[in-house]
Order: C-alpha cells, then sequence, then structure tokens
C-alpha cells in the first residue's frame, strides 16, 4: 500500500500544466523520502495517461486517468497492484475519519502550517540548454525549488479534476499537496529541475536529461500479460479494518 501511495505522491510533486502533444520526460533523481526512486525515471504523458518507469528500480507506476486507475507494476515480485481513483478516495475518508481526533500540535509539528503558502521568484535558470524561471514555493515546512521551462506543457485532459481525484490524503498532509498543486499549476509550464526538502525528512532532487514529444508508442502502455493482478482497493480496506 506505501508503494502505491508513494506513487501518487512522487505524480503531485512532478505536476504541471495541460494541453500538448505527448511529452516523454527522462530524469535523474536523487535523494532521499517517501517517494524517492535514485536513478533514471522516465516520465510518460498522454492525453490520457501517465506512467513513470524507474529501469533501475523494480517497481513502475501507470496511471490511467481515462479510466480512473492506478497500477503499481513490481517487476520483481511480477505482481500487478489495481487502485482505483474511487478506491483511494474512500480509503483517504477512513483515514481522514481515524485521524479526526489527532491533536493538530502533532500534525504542525510533521507537516508545519499549511496554511502558510509563499512563492518566490529566483530568476532565470538554465536546464539543457532551455530558459526556465526558477522558482521557490515554501508551504508549512515543506520547500520546493523548481526551474520551469514555459515552452512545454503536459498533454493530460482534464488534468485538473484527475488531480483533485488523486491529491486527496488525510488531515494536514491533504491540505499540503492541495496547496502543492495549486501552486505549481499555476507555474505554467514543466519543471525540468526540482528540489524538495523539510517535508518528513524528504530531502530530493530530480533533473531531466532528455526530452521527447514524438508520439508515444502503445506498447509503452501494456501491462505484462503474465503477472498476478491484485485488487489494490480490498487490500486498503482490510488494512484499515484491521486498524479499527
Amino acid at each position: 500500500m506505501r508503494t502505491l501511495v508513494a506513487s501518487v505522491c512522487l505524480v503531485i510533486l512532478s505536476a504541471a500544466t495541460l494541453l500538448a502533444s505527448d511529452l516523454t520526460l527522462t530524469s535523474q533523481v536523487t535523494g532521499k523520502g517517501a517517494a524517492a526512486k535514485e536513478g533514471t525515471q522516465i516520465q510518460y504523458f498522454s492525453p490520457s495517461r501517465m506512467r513513470v518507469n524507474h529501469p533501475g528500480g523494480k517497481v513502475d507506476s501507470f496511471v490511467d486517468y481515462g479510466q480512473e486507475v492506478i497500477y503499481s507494476i513490481d517487476h520483481g515480485k511480477k505482481v500487478i497492484t489495481k487502485l482505483t481513483f474511487k478506491d483511494m478516495q474512500d480509503a483517504m475518508q477512513a483515514m481522514e475519519e481515524q485521524m479526526a481526533g489527532m491533536p493538530e500540535m502533532i500534525t504542525k509539528m510533521m507537516f508545519g502550517d499549511v496554511s502558510d503558502v509563499k512563492v518566490e521568484q529566483l530568476g532565470p535558470d538554465t536546464v539543457l540548454g532551455r530558459p526556465c524561471k526558477k522558482v521557490r514555493i515554501t508551504i508549512g515546512k515543506m520547500a520546493e525549488e523548481l526551474s520551469v521551462d514555459p515552452s512545454l506543457h503536459v498533454p493530460v485532459k482534464d488534468y485538473a479534476k484527475a488531480m483533485s481525484m488523486l491529491n486527496r490524503m488525510p488531515g494536514q498532509a491533504g491540505l499540503l499537496f492541495k496547496r502543492i498543486y495549486e501552486e505549481t499549476a499555476r507555474l505554467k509550464g514543466v519543471p525540468l529541475r526540482t528540489h524538495v526538502t523539510g517535508l518528513m525528512g524528504m530531502d530530493l532532487s530530480t533533473e531531466v536529461t532528455a526530452i521527447s514529444t514524438a508520439p508515444i508508442p502503445d506498447a509503452t502502455w501494456a501491462l505484462p500479460s503474465d503477472y498476478t493482478m491484485k485488487d489494490g482497493g480490498k487490500e486498503m480496506k482490510n488494512a484499515m479494518k484491521g486498524k479499527r
């Protein structure tokens, strides 16, 4: 279950804007944190789907916005875990109910005051020879520096709706990720270099090393036919029952 949540967090933290041709970003990831997977990362964006592959790792993720489904693909175990957006929302609702009695002091120690949002323009930057605008977004204890290329756009249709379904997390974490999405969406471009710090020990850097706007081959979206399919929604519900 933690792998799926981490995949969702990664999708949220790499969110950009809308309406373009297919986009493929190859990046180098370094650092630590819940969403950290050091090494090469390849992100594929189409109008209705997003896939993140980690060639040096064992787990990839695939979000089908049209079908409202998330897949976690574990190549080591040859297992695909399927989770619908609705399952995720139901699980988050249950977690919110369980956390309702948590003292505000504890959540502020973890996330800071997530109503405190600051956006700073840091001037021009260059990544892969492409002119970028560097911005720092500070929300509570989290700080994210982004070098954004305004000439690029992520092509996901109904992106706001899709992200609003995906970015729900319980309590202060939910408010934090909601504001991350809102502020990142306002930047009007694609981050080619990011550095996230301060969120529960996270210190994560990502830098794009190659960009392609060529059509993504259909085979990219194919799930391995010889892997076992697991119901992630059912697993989440059973895990939540066990905590009651």
